[in-house]
């Protein structure tokens, strides 16, 4: 135990000076750049030490309202995500877009950040202001992969925004070939429409993608 403590106050000591080193000061603003960039850099010891120390698991990247469990996600840092959530970090918080992490992760294709957010319990089918879910996300981007791991993990390929777009349909008008075939292959109905009574190949043709309104038609 006593060593276990020595360690812990051996690995503060050399945190703050790493902080002081990159002009931080030993403030709470300080340590929360720390947490920050602990988590970014998936420093598990550093963003537990810091948590210890009572640095706030919610606090905020300026510039985009990413906390560090928005960090640790995007960047595939499983074992920060899974601290992160076991110290009671908010599933659900979202970033000056109105994303939450698993929507940023989703959009940005990491599958393991993606599945470390549902293993603690983020809800799938939540939606963004916008109402996008992180498979809507996923299919607009083109991250084939990533679609395909969320419609394993239980999304529905048939869910409609407000405007009646389905994940069809978004990866459709964006140009994302293969995601329209993993969304055929999947069981997305072709002839859904949408905003104006347009189907996914309508709005592939309006966007200059013939081969894929072609794709579509023939299905």
């Amino acid at each position: 135990m006593m060593r276990a403590m020595r360690f812990l106050s051996r690995a503060v000591v050399l945190l703050l000076s790493f902080a002081a080193a990159c002009g931080l000061d030993d403030t709470s603003a300080g340590r929360e750049k720390l947490l920050l960039r602990a988590a970014r850099q998936g420093n598990v010891d550093e963003v537990r030490s810091l948590l210890d120390r009572g640095v706030d698991i919610e606090t905020r990247n300026p510039n985009d309202g990413w906390t560090p469990l928005f960090w640790a996600a995007v960047r595939g840092n499983v074992p920060v995500v899974s601290l992160l959530i076991s110290r009671g970090a908010a599933l659900e918080t979202r970033d000056s877009r109105g994303l939450s992490a698993l929507m940023v992760a989703s959009r940005l294709g990491n599958n393991d950040g993606v599945a470390a957010l549902l293993d603690g319990g983020a809800r799938i089918e939540s939606l963004d202001r916008n109402g996008w879910s992180a498979l809507m996300w996923a299919t607009f981007k083109g991250q084939t992969d990533m679609a395909a791991f969320l419609l394993d993990r239980g999304a529905s390929v048939e869910a409609r925004d407000p405007d009646g777009r389905t994940p069809l349909i978004l990866a459709a008008l964006n140009g994302n070939v293969q995601t329209v075939e993993l969304l055929l292959g999947r069981g997305a109905k072709a002839g859904t429409r949408g905003p104006n009574a347009m189907t996914a190949a309508d709005f592939a043709e309006r966007n200059g993608y013939g081969d894929i309104a072609r794709l579509l038609r023939s299905r």
